[in-house]
């Protein structure tokens, strides 16, 4: 199993489509994830998983259902990771 990285994240944060990375930023917790380039969500994305930044809760699931799954659970994965460390 490959270990999850803030590295390994971006890239795959990168490949997705707009659509995708705006559903995904949503499965995460961002706010307003329809709002901005495709960087500025990008970055909304890393700050919830390198903890600078809370996840908003999700009221309505099924927004998310185009979400890259494996991806959100990698970025869950990966900000309990770092919230356990500080």
């Amino acid at each position: 199993m490959q270990e999850i990285t803030i590295e390994n994240i971006e890239a795959r944060l990168i490949e997705l489509s707009i659509f995708e990375l705006r559903q995904t930023a949503r499965a995460v917790g961002v706010e307003r994830a329809a709002d901005g380039k495709k960087s500025e969500v990008r970055a909304k994305i890393i700050a919830i998983a390198n903890g600078t930044a809370e996840p908003v809760p999700i009221e309505n699931r099924k927004c998310c259902e185009y979400a890259d799954k494996k991806l959100v659970k990698d970025i869950q994965t990966y900000r309990g990771s770092i919230i356990g460390k500080k």
